[in-house]
This record gives structure tokens, C-alpha cells and sequence, in this order.
């Protein structure tokens, strides 16, 4: 199970590391763990995959929000009622793609295949 034992090690690296848990462990991750998907978490992503799903995810979800809630009863156009969506998903996902690599390298965070696989049932405790 090498992505359960990387995963093990990248969250005890950014435990250490002093970044606070929630950013570390985004809603984004959290639901995509629950999913069952091997999603890496956001320091070890590369900034074009953090970029595109980060917001991909806000795209979605503040569209469907703001629609539900706003946009429906104003008669806005399909056009606007994609476009304003799509603007601030791109927004926010290169934002927070330029968090994550800034944090990475202020942090000195090892890169996801230089990571070790800590193999839990080899450990020995004192």
C-alpha cells in the first residue's frame, strides 16, 4: 500500500513542519479521501494540478451556491450564470496553487516521490 504509507509520511512532515491542519487538509482533500480517492495533499501537488482542481472544486460548488441562492430568481443568462463561475474558480485556484508551492518551499517540504514509506508494522515502540 505505497500511497497509505506516503500519505502517512507527508502528513507527519507537514505536522512538523508547524502548518496549520485545516490548511494542510483541505475540505477539497478531506472529501476526495472520503471518496476513496489517492489524492495527494495540496504541498505535494504540482502548482498546475493544485490551480485546476482547487478551482475546479470552488468553481462548482460557488456556482451551484450562488444559483440556488441568487442567481435563479434574477433572471441571469446562462452565459453570466457559467462565466462568473468559471472566473472565480480560475481566481481561486491560482491563488491558492501560489499558497501551497510558497508554503512548500518556505516550509523546505521533501517532493512526494522523495518521501519515505513508513511501513507502520516495522516500527518498534520504546
Amino acid at each position: 500500500m505505497p500511497f497509505e504509507a506516503k500519505k502517512q509520511a507527508a502528513l507527519a512532515e507537514l505536522e512538523n513542519s508547524k502548518i496549520w491542519r485545516p490548511n494542510y487538509e483541505p475540505p477539497f482533500l478531506l472529501f476526495m479521501w472520503w471518496l476513496g480517492k489517492k489524492t495527494r495533499p495540496p504541498h505535494y501537488n504540482s502548482f498546475m494540478r493544485n490551480a485546476l482542481s482547487l478551482g475546479s472544486f470552488f468553481a462548482v460548488g460557488w456556482g451551484l451556491i450562488m444559483w440556488l441562492l441568487v442567481w435563479n430568481s434574477t433572471g441571469l443568462s446562462v452565459l453570466a450564470g457559467i462565466g462568473a463561475p468559471l472566473l472565480a474558480g480560475l481566481t481561486f485556484g491560482l491563488i491558492m496553487a501560489c499558497y501551497y508551492s510558497f508554503s512548500a518551499k518556505r516550509k523546505k517540504l521533501s517532493r512526494w516521490e522523495e518521501l519515505p514509506e513508513i511501513d507502520e508494522s516495522a516500527q518498534q515502540y520504546s
